[in-house]
């Protein structure tokens, strides 16, 4: 269990393991009896904990309005270079637009053609049109 409490002595948040007894604040150094602190929240999770932690020392040492949710953005699947480099050899010839339909928004276009180009499976034949190695 992790518990977000804030330091006596400079009066910022930390995050400690409630199962020990002491803690190093990570601020000033002090070491505080963990028992002792007046927890301004509570958690399993680590990463919740370090959010409140974070809600703490930017909103003052009261962590109102935190209901304890975590906003997590869903990330899209990245491609391998060996799976970049198997759609490449599929597509043949092809431009930026058509690598850009390929990957269907799950890279940047860009940033994979300047990928291809550093590793060597792509050159460009014609100004504006690749071709793979």
């Amino acid at each position: 269990m992790f518990g977000a409490v804030v330091c006596p002595r400079c009066r910022k948040g930390f995050a400690v393991d409630l199962e020990h007894r002491s803690s190093t604040c990570p601020h000033c150094g002090r070491t505080v009896q963990t028992r002792r602190m007046k927890t301004r929240f509570t958690s399993n999770s680590a990463s919740l904990t370090a959010q409140a932690v974070a809600e703490l020392n930017t909103k003052g040492r009261e962590l109102r309005g935190f209901k304890g949710k975590m906003t997590v953005e869903p990330r899209t699947p990245g491609f391998k270079s060996s799976s970049l480099e198997a759609l490449v050899k599929e597509l043949g010839e092809f431009d930026l637009a058509d690598l850009e339909k390929a990957l269907d928004g799950r890279l940047d276009a860009e940033d994979a053609l300047s990928r291809l180009i550093a590793s060597g499976s792509v050159y460009e034949c014609v100004p504006g049109r690749y071709r793979t190695t």
